[in-house]
């Protein structure tokens, strides 16, 4: 009895194998696979960009004053030195200015010198005034005297009153004189005053002449424009007999790029990808002038100010750039290819094979589909003994965009992954998704060869 039923399930089993069997070989009929081998090597990561090769520093030239341009001695290409000269305006109006101010000057100190000697002459009448006070208080000393002499006398009647009247006389008109020569010497020192006073409003007229002459010869050297820096003139922005006015913003004459064997790329980010962004990491780039010859270089700034054009944030990235070959031009547009990660001697997985879904396969169980979500792996395919697919489980980690880096699973270098299935005439099959996982067709339980978890 126990023998029978022992039989019976395993006849059982067999025919249930034999019918799903049946089913995938039957859904399979006809199909071929594409497959690409795994490839053991380096991988690197990437974000893509658009940029614009600048110099690294440009220098705009520009007048300082105002005139006609007399004539242009830098062109476009232009090699230049510091000091020389590349432009030069119509000076007229300021040689005019000039002999303007130094007339102005002249008078203005000849002035001054006038007003000195005035000064010189108050001087002397102060000095002078002041000899008289003391001549003055000696003649009023002498006559006090002798008016108290006479006014004892008088007492004693040796004298008569109109002597003593006389000596009263005499020291009254001292001390009047004595009076007189104060003021004098008051009115003297007033006039001093005034003097010293324009003296000083002529000494500053002189240095506010000297002033402006010095202005306008600075005008007149800025008719003279040298170049400030050692560059190569990148733009032209006048021509000769053309007018510059110089009043609220400075009139642009050239644009000279300092050193055109470094250069740089301001390449714009997307705010998605900036934080990946790092100084000092590795980029390369194409421009359409040379599009088979990739330019290397390394990344020097960050900058944090946002840049939004129609809601879209990116932010501006500075990649240093040598130009030894003077190949690269100022405004080519960049494509640039940024390296965020990089790794080495490690087996790559072809992008198709991790995208390919077989057109027939069966789901797999709740229990392999909730291990393989939440191991965050993916499955690759590949042709076993039987010719039959068998699901690989695979943990990835970076991408280049056509292979991917492989962490851990059950796939060596050299490894064919399917990627491609093919109809009797060589067509491409789609995939027929159904269920949250990978599969369609009939159900047909499929055991994952990979890693555990």
């Amino acid at each position: 009895m126990k023998k029978s039923i022992i039989t019976s399930i395993s006849f059982f089993i067999i025919i249930v194998i034999s019918f799903g069997t049946y089913i995938y070989l039957k859904s399979d009929d006809g199909l071929t696979y594409k497959t690409k081998p795994t490839v053991k090597g380096d991988i690197a990561q990437t974000i893509s960009a658009t940029g614009t090769v600048n110099p690294v520093t440009i220098v705009n030239v520009g007048a300082q004053v105002t005139g006609k341009v007399l004539k242009l001695y830098a062109d476009y290409n232009s090699a230049v030195k510091k000091g020389d000269i590349v432009a030069k305006i119509d000076p007229e109006l300021y040689k005019r200015d000039i002999e303007e101010g130094r007339a102005g000057l002249k008078t203005a100190r000849a002035n001054l010198k006038s007003i000195s000697k005035n000064i010189n002459y108050a001087e002397a009448k102060v000095k002078s005034a002041g000899a008289e006070i003391k001549k003055a208080a000696a003649t009023l000393a002498y006559a006090q005297k002798e008016y108290e002499r006479y006014v004892k006398l008088f007492k004693k009647e040796l004298v008569s009153a109109s002597e003593r009247d006389q000596k009263e006389l005499a020291y009254k008109e001292a001390l009047a004189r004595l009076e007189s020569a104060k003021a004098e010497q008051r009115g003297q020192k007033a006039n001093l005053s005034s003097k010293k006073a324009d003296y000083e409003a002529a000494l500053s007229r002189v240095k506010s002449a000297e002033a402006a002459l010095k202005r306008d010869q600075t005008n007149l050297d800025y008719t003279i424009i040298k170049s400030p820096v050692d560059g190569i003139v990148v733009s032209r922005e006048v021509d000769e007999g053309q007018t510059l006015t110089a009043r609220m913003q400075t009139p642009l004459l050239f644009k000279i790029a300092e050193d055109l064997t470094k250069m740089q790329v301001n390449a714009s980010i997307d705010e998605a990808d900036i934080g990946r962004i790092k100084t000092g990491q590795q980029t390369l780039f194409t421009v359409d002038a040379f599009p088979y010859t990739t330019f290397e270089g390394i990344l020097k700034q960050v900058r944090i100010a946002p840049i939004m054009v129609q809601n879209v944030v990116t932010y501006d990235v500075i990649i240093e750039v040598e130009n030894k070959e003077l190949k690269l031009k100022p405004g080519m547009t960049a494509n640039v290819t940024i390296v965020v990660e990089h790794k080495n001697n490690v087996i790559k997985i072809p992008n198709e094979a991790l995208r390919f879904i077989p057109p027939v396969v069966s789901r797999i169980d709740k229990k392999a589909g909730k291990s393989l979500k939440s191991s965050h792996s993916k499955v690759v395919w590949q042709i076993n003994n039987s010719k039959s697919l068998e699901p690989l489980l695979v943990k990835t980690g970076i991408t280049d965009g056509e292979y991917t880096e492989l962490v851990r699973g059950a796939v060596k270098e050299g490894d064919a992954l399917v990627i491609e299935a093919l109809d009797r005439d060589g067509k491409p099959v789609l995939s027929k998704k159904a269920g949250s996982l990978p599969g369609a067709g009939h159900s047909l339980k499929v055991r994952f060869r990979g890693f555990r978890h």
